[in-house]
């Protein structure tokens, strides 16, 4: 089925792109991807197991890929972007560097979790929790965060890693997230007295979780798959959820605009693909919960269904991502601070 289907896009797309002939359109996709090089690699070997579509991929931040569509806006050298928080996607759509495609399998998903203008097909959702070193609190003496202002407290002096939200999906998120539940200004006073503990700043929203998990710092901040992605790789690891809520990502996918014309058809294929129960079972496995019901990871710890979610407006989140970037750059840590 799912084979038909791949050359039914084939077809369509060969038709409305004026690519010369099909054969062309089954080249390998090209992905801009921010997951880690595991995930990007094993979701897109189950869609080649499922359509023989070959794929190669590029791996950066969410941050970064807008930057590099921008960049290359005029000669696209990719035609998917796969995964990172809608927020960014939204933020590229505003800016013409997507182009529109509605998933054959769209109305299997939430209304919720879906962009009206289909600019973006969402693949999978996770919420912020807060990760720590058992080790390390044990040995400050401190107890376990469970509100965003714990992050603020003086006994996690030089103890905090984050992303940075100008590079890192889940570092927008988080910021969004604090912006959403306190008001603007009384957010960016506690994202100074957070950036006060900041030992580094990260260019990939995983790599605070990894830097708790071996004990180089007391606490992070993640998205629910990289607590779950470390616990399963045995790492101690304990993690929490604020108290006043938090909020989540949509992880999105989208095709480039004016990607090459060879990869246009595949990439669509793959859009319809990730909302079937196969491309659903892909993303389930890297820890994301899935946004078609059904399908859960069954090594998962983390009973995302206790936490407490606030209603996080992404849209309003996208619509202002380059506003809130520039304003905490200027009043807490610029993005050359991130490595």
């Amino acid at each position: 089925m799912i084979r038909r289907l791949l050359l039914a896009a084939i077809v369509a797309t060969g038709l409305d792109a004026g690519t010369t002939a099909p054969a062309r359109a089954a080249e390998p996709i090209t992905a801009y991807c921010p997951m880690s090089e595991d995930d990007c690699r094993s979701v897109l070997a189950a869609f080649k197991r499922d359509t023989g579509v070959d794929s190669r991929f590029v791996r950066l931040g969410a941050g970064e890929i807008v930057a590099r569509i921008r960049a290359e806006r005029s000669n696209p050298r990719a035609s998917l972007w796969l995964a990172g928080a809608a927020d960014n996607f939204i933020q590229a759509a505003n800016e013409g560097l997507l182009e529109a495609h509605e998933s054959r399998n769209l109305a299997r998903v939430t209304p919720a979790y879906t962009d009206q203008k289909r600019m973006w097909t969402p693949i999978s959702m996770s919420p912020i929790v807060f990760a720590y070193s058992e080790e390390q609190l044990r040995r400050l003496g401190a107890q376990p965060p469970t509100s965003w202002k714990d992050y603020a407290a003086a006994v996690f002096k030089q103890q905090l890693a984050l992303a940075h939200p100008a590079a890192s999906g889940t570092a927008y998120v988080s910021l969004a997230t604090i912006v959403q539940i306190y008001g603007e200004d009384e957010a960016f006073k506690l994202m100074k007295a957070i950036n006060e503990n900041v030992v580094q700043y990260t260019r990939s929203g995983s790599a605070p979780s990894r830097m708790a998990s071996t004990g180089e710092v007391a606490i992070a901040m993640a998205f629910s798959q990289d607590v779950e992605a470390a616990l399963d790789q045995g790492y101690k690891l304990g993690y929490s959820a604020p108290v006043e809520g938090t909020g989540y990502e949509i992880n999105a996918a989208a095709l480039i605009a004016n990607a090459p014309a060879e990869q246009r058809a595949p990439t669509r294929a793959f859009l319809d693909w990730v909302l079937s129960d196969a491309g659903q079972a892909a993303m389930a496995a890297t820890f994301r919960g899935a946004v078609v019901s059904g399908h859960v990871n069954p090594k998962a710890r983390i009973d995302t269904s206790k936490i407490k979610v606030i209603d996080y407006n992404a849209a309003w989140a996208g619509d202002n991502r380059a506003r809130l970037l520039r304003r905490f750059e200027q009043e807490v840590r610029n993005a050359s601070a991130a490595r």
